[in-house]
């Protein structure tokens, strides 16, 4: 299928922001319409929290699933802009290509199979290597959006971008038999009838009823369904990244820190704006928003971060468990150090008593009594 309007979400957490926003009257408004959309569509304080910045033009490269081999590789011209919540400092890189000519399942390859490459200012990069660059650091699952005419729906066209696969593969030729893309290219979640949706894990193919060769018109139709992403990935983006610091931090220090622990669970608790149940004015903005969390397996992800989560809550009781018991250890130490120093003057008369002569006890003296009275009362309740 060509001539698709295609828009690449990468998800992102900011180290630091490095991004310097360019003149670019087409990307201005795509954001522009963003934005009016979410401030209709959505509760507007939480409307507000997101911002956006233009990045500018950029090319990605196009090539055949022959990834070792680049030759005949083309660049295909695209627009980048950066969508970002700051209080979370969790952020999009969107890539789009408006009416892309080239294939696009062979685009859902690309970006599947990790070999998405860009062109910004004359110089190539890995994508990865190019977010690092401006400061940001990826950080979730990359998800793309397809939107065409519905007069081009075809399955089999579906199933393959759903699936992330070319469906014109150099390597072999093939038709996808799997039945749980069978049954998602079944499943029409859309909320109106203008168009049809449906969706996987790996991003969504939307097709309108009246899809024009006119980016502005059809971005009217589709600034909606854009939006919905941009929120369902800020979630999945917040929980990718906790699970990560959290994973790393117990690879790195199985002794993690309490106040490790509640450095993160402060840092999370600033994302709880995209949690709120009702961020959607509407009831169908909010449904379809729903259905699209839970087909990104965001709600696995949850299960993953409680999981990790208890975890980390064991290890800081069990130190503290530990903790205590070492205290509490060293106090009855001290007591009986304290208690044989009072029995001290008490043995002094009874030897003198014994042997008729005064008994002096030097500091050395009174240190290894004590030594040896400690030694044969921890042997004692060792062997106890």
């Amino acid at each position: 299928m060509k001539n698709s309007d295609i828009f690449i979400f990468i998800p992102v957490s900011e180290k630091r922001i490095d991004v310097i926003e360019s003149n670019n009257i087409l990307i201005l408004n795509y954001i522009n319409t963003l934005k009016e959309i979410s401030e209709y569509e959505c509760n507007f304080n939480f409307a507000n929290t997101i911002k956006r910045l233009i990045i500018g033009n950029m090319q990605i490269a196009y090539m055949s699933d022959e990834y070792n081999n680049v030759e005949g590789m083309e660049w295909i011209e695209a627009y980048c802009c950066y969508t970002h919540q700051e209080i979370s400092s969790l952020g999009i890189l969107q890539i789009f290509i408006p009416g892309c000519q080239k294939e696009d399942s062979q685009i859902a390859d690309i970006v599947s199979s990790g070999q998405l490459r860009i062109k910004f200012n004359s110089r190539e990069f890995k994508v990865e290597e190019y977010i690092n660059s401006i400061g940001l650091s990826l950080s979730g699952k990359i998800r793309v959006l397809y939107c065409n005419s519905i007069e081009k729906k075809r399955d089999t066209d579906t199933g393959y971008l759903l699936a992330g696969e070319t469906s014109c593969s150099e390597h072999i030729e093939y038709r996808i038999r799997e039945e749980n893309i069978k049954s998602i290219i079944n499943k029409n979640i859309s909320k109106y009838d203008f168009y049809e949706l449906y969706a996987s894990q790996n991003g969504l193919v939307f097709f309108l009823k009246k899809f024009s060769n006119d980016f502005f018109s059809n971005i009217k139709m589709e600034a909606l369904i854009i939006y919905i992403c941009e929120v369902a990935i800020l979630q999945n983006t917040a929980i990718s990244r906790i699970n990560k610091q959290i994973v790393d931090e117990l690879m790195q220090n199985s002794n993690i820190s309490s106040l490790k622990t509640l450095k993160l669970q402060v840092e999370f608790g600033k994302t709880i704006l995209l949690w709120d149940n009702n961020i959607y004015n509407y009831y169908m903005a909010q449904e379809l928003s729903n259905d699209i969390v839970k087909i990104f397996g965001i709600d696995r992800l949850l299960e993953e971060y409680n999981r990790n989560s208890k975890h980390v809550k064991e290890i800081a009781t069990l130190k503290n468990g530990i903790s205590s018991e070492i205290e509490g250890k060293i106090l009855n130490i001290l007591a009986f150090i304290l208690s044989i120093t009072q029995l001290m003057p008490i043995v002094k008369n009874i030897i003198y008593y014994i042997n008729g002569y005064p008994i002096h006890f030097g500091v050395s003296g009174t240190v290894i009594f004590l030594f040896i009275i400690i030694v044969i009362t921890y042997k004692k309740r060792k062997n106890r």
